[in-house]
Parts: structure tokens; C-alpha cells; sequence
């Protein structure tokens, strides 16, 4: 037996001559590990021990066998014509990992078959030998073809291959119509008489080629040449010395098949597979039962494996959340042909995981369904970001504040319910598209704001606004700059709320400021008079005292004089200290009814940090104003909180339960434990006495 061949794709340079082959590889290329079970080529994997644990029906058939397990399980020395050179060639496998060549073995029914194979040791991630893997063709009938040919000429010259002979230094002496069309002529004497060197594209490798036919006897591997009109072609050579039956060499006879286009497309196909297996797309094939083939490295990080061994042979509906939705999806895949859309899996530590899938069925030459493709992509993190752009959206769309969305220019784009309402709309076509300042009622004022805005980033403070109606409503306005992540500017969003309410308390309270302040000014004007006329009246009684001394008589006369202007001076004492009370009750009344609810409305409502300093003075201010009216009632109502006092007084005044939770701004059922808690501090539990009329009778 001649030097075994180099390895070229697990093929001899005759069985890559073969067009079956040619499709076979194509096949092998495109459908990958689905390729091994229906390759042309006998497909058998073992253990390292040489029992065979896999056969593709390619090798059941050459065998004569039916059903693998008539195969798998037997060692593969009970499959070989010589038990001795099988043994050789696995110990050759195991210590080079590789071999390839030719080797007689034997039927199911005990003939005789002849196979060419290239065997190899598979390897696991860390280098270790786990099984191994045999490709092989039958060249059986190839070999008796090859007699024949040898004995019929016209059987060379009617050849699917390029066939040519040259003498032995080179020089072309025969092709046959398969070798002109390989070199673009119709016309042997194109070639003959000429040397075949001239024709290689390299003319250092033809040389070397040329003396290792001399040297050894034969060659056979790819060579590049050129054709008639210039252009490069890859060919599979195999050239050999041609001996007489004087055993002495009389020619050269090459065979070549020109394999340019299967180049081309295995290098295509090369470059399709290491683009699979580089996307950053996850990619997966598997076969029509669902059960996984192939996966790149991008489909193995994002389900959180180290290797694609993990997932490999594995159903793909081991990685779905719902195998229901699943199954579902599978089968809509193999009857529609393909499926797009979200679905949601589970990593290996048990997350999960949501992916946009596209999935189609992968076909043949000849139409028929092979297996399927994957391509999907994780979308969790951008599915949690849309939840959460929800979640935002509803809270804008629901906010008791009234919010605005417009372009840099000032245009709305958006507004949510609370500003139709205070606008007084329920249309958003009726407002959108609008600037933003034709809605405020000085349009300078809001265009310097506008300005102010895009200048700092954000503006806050109160301006007037225009309903839909043309009424004026106060607003109290916080606008900002929206950036992207790059802290451009891509809109503009504004938060307003209408103050009216807070307005009309304002003006209010300054009324009763006044009214009080004028009050007081009385009163204390008043008193002044009052102890004017006592001053007089004391020196006067002085006065008359010393005249009294003179004149008894008039001392008795002043006497009476003096008790009844004591008399009187009593009588407006005494009236004067029940105007203060009716002005104190009249202040403490307005003060709660007009001033102090708003008050907590205000401290109930969304203020940033200047607003609730100021509401903090105002409410301190007031307490100052009213706390020495608040003594008095203090005292009956010792042991009591703040808030039992403020339900008690308005208890006493005759508001329901009701009114008083509208007042203070809190719940009926807060009222009621408070006014539970009064009456236990005054000893009226379980006891049937009106709590009002009980703190009237306090006063």
C-alpha cells in the first residue's frame, strides 16, 4: 500500500472527486451536527476502548444493517476484514489522535467492502480524549472502477474528471474532454506537447509536485492553475507514475476535479459560521423534536453556562418558563415555517429571563425540513425598563398635579388629566400642539421664563394662567429641563398647581390681621382714656380729700361723689373685661374656621422646602397671636393634646363630626377617637351626658 494521503476534510482526493461528496460537504457545512445524521458519508463515534457507541444510517447501510442496535455496543474489531490491522489503526488513533486511509472491512452478510477512513480523537473543553469519531466512504465499487479504467481507455476519456498524461518530464501527451473544459478549450492541441508546469499558477509547488511523482511514485492534493483566459482555478490532483509490465515507469497520468466553486462556497460557509458563532445575537439549531444542536457563545453566556455541553442535546423546553407557551411556540414554527415575538425563559441559576425570539425552519436543496434556527436576544433589562417607564407614566397620567410635556420651543406634546381639568378640557387634541405661553396671561412674563428655563434648567414661582373659558386662574409653576443620557436637552416638563385656594386664605388671613390689629388699636386707645379719666379722678379725689379737711360738709358731699364714680368705674371695668372675652372667642373662632385649616391644607399638599419654611413662620406667628386667648381654655382643659383641645373647642362651638374632619383635614374615625379621648379625660365615659353641653358649662 502506497503512503497514506494528507488529511483534507476526512476525504481522499478521489472521494472529493466525487460530486456526491461535493454535496455531501455542502450539507455537513450548512446543517452542521444535523449533517452527521443524514451525511452521505458513514458516521460512527466510539468509546476509547473501540466499542461503538453511534452509526449515522449512511453506515448502517454500507454495512448491510437495518437498525443501529445491531452496531452499537459491538467493538469495531468485529467489524474489520482483518481483526490485527483494525486494532493497529485504533492504537495509531489514540497515540497520533488521528488517522486516515484505507481499510478492508465486512458486511452484515460477511462480503467484503473496502472503505476509506479518517478517524480522530474527540476532546473534551480541557484537552481530555473522551470518545472517538470515524467518517469513511465505501470505495468498493471505486476500487473495481478504477481496474476497469485502467483496462478501457474510452472509459478515461468519457469521465466526469479531468484525465491527462504526460512523459515523465512533464510534457502533456493525452487529455480527455474533461480536462480541456477544466482549462477553457475545446481544442487538444491547445495542450498537447506543451508542459504541464506551464499551467500551475505556482511554478515552485508544480515542480515540487512533478519530482515527487518521480521520487515516490504518486502525489494527490490541491494545486492552483490557470486556465486559457487567465483566470485561477483550485483543482484536486492526484498524478502517478505509470509502469509497464516490465514494472518500469512510462508515463505520468494525473486525474483533477476543478473545485474552485466548492472552495468559494466553503469559504463562504466558513465565514457564515464564525459569523454565527460571533454574533452577539444568541443563535441555537436544533433538530425538529426541539432537542438542541447547536448554540454560539453569545446563547451560552446568557443562559449563564460555561459551555455549550451544558445545553447541548438538552429539549429547548427545558429553558422555557411555560413549556405550555413553548410547545406552543414549536409548534407554530414547523407549521407556519417561522415565529417572531417575546418569550420568557429560565437561566441556569434559576432567573428569569425574557428574549425576543425568531425562529424558522432551516430546508434542504430539496425542500424538505432539516431542522430549526433560533436567533434571540435578552430584552429582561429593557422589559424592566419599560415597566418601570409605566409605572412613571401612570404616575404622571394620575397626578393630583397638573403636568405639562412640550418641545424646546414651548409646543405641548403631552399633558395628563389633572391639567385638563384645571384647564377645563377633557379633549387633548383641543391642546396639544399649543405653546405653552398663549396659555399664561403675561405672554412677556412667560416668554422671559421660557428664556430662563432653556438658560438655567428649571424655573420656579407663581404666575398667571388662562382657563379654556378665559378665566385667570394663579399657578404656582415648576419647570425643568429634560436631558438624555448625555445630558442633552430633549424637552421640557412643567408641574403646576392651581393657588387659588391658597390665595383666597392669604387675603383672609391679612383681612383679619387687620381686623384684629384695628381692634386691638381700639381697645388699647380705650383703655388709655379709661386710665386717663382714673388718673384725673384719682387726683381729684386727692383734692377733695384735702378740702375735705377744710370743709366737713363738702368732704361728705365728694364722698358721695366718689363712691358713685367708683360705682361706675366698676360697672366699665366689669364691661370691659366681657369685651375682651366676646373679642377673644371671636378671634379664636375665625382664626380656626378661616386660618387654621387651610393651614393644614398647605402642610398636607406637595410644598418644596422655601414653602414649608414659610408655612412654618405663619403657623408659629399665629399661635404667638392667639396663645394668650388659648389660657383660659387651657385651664379646663388640662392633660389635653393639642388636637383634643382644637376637637373639644369645636365641640363646644356645635360642629358635627363631619365638619370638624373637613376643618382639621382628617378622617371621621380619627375624630371620633379623639372625642372618646375627651371624654374619658373629663370623666364622662359611660356616663349619658352631652359632651357639649358639658364644656358650655365649663365656661
Amino acid at each position: 500500500m502506497t503512503e497514506p494521503p494528507k488529511k483534507l476534510n476526512h476525504l481522499s482526493p478521489l472521494d472529493r472527486n466525487n460530486p456526491l461528496s461535493h454535496k455531501s460537504i455542502r450539507e455537513q457545512l450548512l446543517i452542521k451536527d444535523r449533517a452527521i445524521a443524514s451525511s452521505n458519508y458513514g458516521i460512527g463515534i466510539g468509546d476509547l476502548e473501540g466499542n461503538i457507541t453511534y452509526v449515522n444510517d449512511a453506515a448502517l447501510k454500507m454495512w448491510g444493517a437495518s437498525d443501529p442496535s445491531e452496531v452499537i455496543g459491538r467493538s469495531v474489531l468485529d467489524l474489520a476484514q482483518s481483526p490485527e490491522e483494525a486494532l493497529n489503526v485504533m492504537n495509531a488513533v489514540l497515540m497520533d489522535g488521528c488517522w486516515e486511509g484505507e481499510i478492508a472491512g465486512k458486511r452484515k452478510d460477511g462480503t467484503t467492502i473496502v472503505i476509506y477512513l479518517s478517524a480522530s480523537v474527540v476532546y473534551n473543553e480541557n484537552g481530555e480524549p473522551i470518545c472517538t469519531m470515524d467518517s469513511f466512504i465505501d470505495i468498493t465499487e471505486r476500487r473495481k472502477m478504477e481496474e476497469d479504467l485502467r483496462l478501457k481507455e474510452f472509459a478515461i476519456a468519457s469521465t466526469v474528471y479531468g484525465i491527462g498524461m504526460g512523459d515523465l518530464s512533464g510534457r502533456i501527451t493525452y487529455v480527455n474532454d474533461a480536462a480541456l473544459k477544466i482549462y477553457g478549450t475545446q481544442d487538444p492541441s491547445e495542450l498537447l506537447g506543451k508542459n504541464a508546469l506551464d499551467f500551475a499558477q505556482s511554478k515552485k509547488q508544480a515542480v515540487e509536485v512533478l519530482s515527487s511523482v518521480i521520487r515516490k511514485g504518486s502525489w494527490e492534493g490541491e494545486i492552483v492553475t490557470i486556465r486559457k483566459d487567465g483566470t485561477p482555478i483550485t483543482t484536486i490532483l492526484s498524478a502517478n507514475l505509470v509502469y509497464n509490465e516490465k514494472n518500469e515507469p512510462t508515463c505520468i497520468m494525473v486525474s483533477m476535479i476543478d473545485i474552485t466553486e466548492r472552495k468559494k462556497i466553503e469559504s463562504e460557509l466558513r465565514i457564515k459560521d464564525f459569523a454565527i458563532a460571533s454574533s452577539v445575537y444568541g443563535i441555537g439549531i436544533g433538530d425538529l423534536a426541539g432537542n438542541i444542536t447547536y448554540v454560539n457563545d453569545a446563547a451560552v453566556k446568557m443562559w449563564g453556562a460555561e459551555s455549550a455541553l451544558e445545553v447541548i442535546g438538552r429539549s429547548s423546553l427545558e429553558f422555557a418558563k411555560s413549556k405550555t407557551e413553548a410547545l406552543e411556540v414549536i409548534s407554530a414554527v414547523l407549521e407556519k415555517g417561522c415565529w417572531e415575538g417575546e418569550i420568557e425563559g429560565i437561566r441556569k441559576d434559576g432567573n428569569p429571563l425574557t428574549v425576543h425570539l425568531s425562529a424558522n425552519v432551516v430546508y434542504n436543496e430539496k425542500g424538505e425540513p432539516v431542522c430549526t434556527m433560533d436567533s434571540f436576544i435578552d430584552i429582561s433589562d429593557k422589559k424592566k425598563i419599560e415597566e418601570e417607564l409605566r409605572i412613571k407614566d401612570f404616575a404622571i397620567a394620575s397626578s393630583i398635579n397638573a403636568i405639562v410635556i412640550g418641545d424646546l420651543s414651548g409646543k405641548i406634546t403631552y399633558v395628563n388629566k389633572a391639567f385638563l381639568n384645571l384647564w377645563g378640557s377633557t379633549d387633548t387634541v383641543e391642546i396639544y400642539g399649543k405653546s405653552a405661553i398663549s396659555l399664561a396671561d403675561d405672554k412677556t412674563q412667560a416668554e422671559a421664563i421660557l428664556s430662563r428655563i432653556l438658560e438655567t434648567g428649571s424655573w420656579f414661582g407663581e404666575i398667571a394662567g388662562v382657563r379654556q373659558d378665559g378665566s385667570i386662574v394663579p399657578i404656582q409653576l415648576s419647570a425643568n429641563v429634560v436631558t438624555d443620557s448625555n445630558s442633552r436637552p430633549v424637552c421640557l416638563m412643567c408641574s403646576f398647581v392651581d393657588i387659588t385656594e391658597r390665595k383666597q386664605a392669604e387675603q383672609i388671613l391679612e383681612r383679619a390681621n387687620e381686623e384684629l390689629e384695628k381692634r386691638v388699636t381700639e381697645r388699647t386707645r380705650e383703655l388709655v382714656t379709661s386710665n386717663q379719666r382714673l388718673v384725673r379722678e384719682i387726683e381729684e379725689r386727692k383734692q377733695i380729700e384735702t378740702s375735705l379737711r377744710v370743709k366737713e360738709e363738702e368732704l361728705r358731699l365728694k364722698s358721695m361723689n366718689l363712691e358713685e364714680t367708683n360705682t361706675a368705674l366698676k360697672i366699665l371695668l366689669k364691661q370691659r373685661e366681657q369685651d375682651k372675652e366676646e373679642l377673644e372667642e371671636k378671634v379664636l373662632a375665625n382664626i380656626k374656621e378661616l386660618v387654621l385649616p387651610y393651614i393644614e391644607k398647605l402642610k398636607n399638599g406637595r410644598l418644596d422646602k422655601n414653602q414649608e419654611i414659610y408655612l412654618h413662620i405663619l403657623e408659629s406667628n399665629i399661635h404667638d397671636i392667639i396663645s394668650p386667648y388659648l389660657k383660659k381654655l387651657s385651664a379646663h382643659y388640662q392633660n389635653f393634646t393639642p388636637m383634643q383641645i382644637q376637637i373639644a373647642d369645636l365641640v363646644k362651638d356645635g360642629k358635627t363630626t363631619k365638619e370638624i374632619s373637613e376643618v382639621l383635614n382628617i378622617s371621621d374615625r380619627a375624630v371620633e377617637f379623639h372625642r372618646n379621648n375627651v371624654r374619658n379625660k373629663l370623666g364622662l365615659k359611660n356616663r349619658k351626658i352631652n359632651l357639649r353641653a358639658y364644656l358650655l358649662s365649663l365656661y
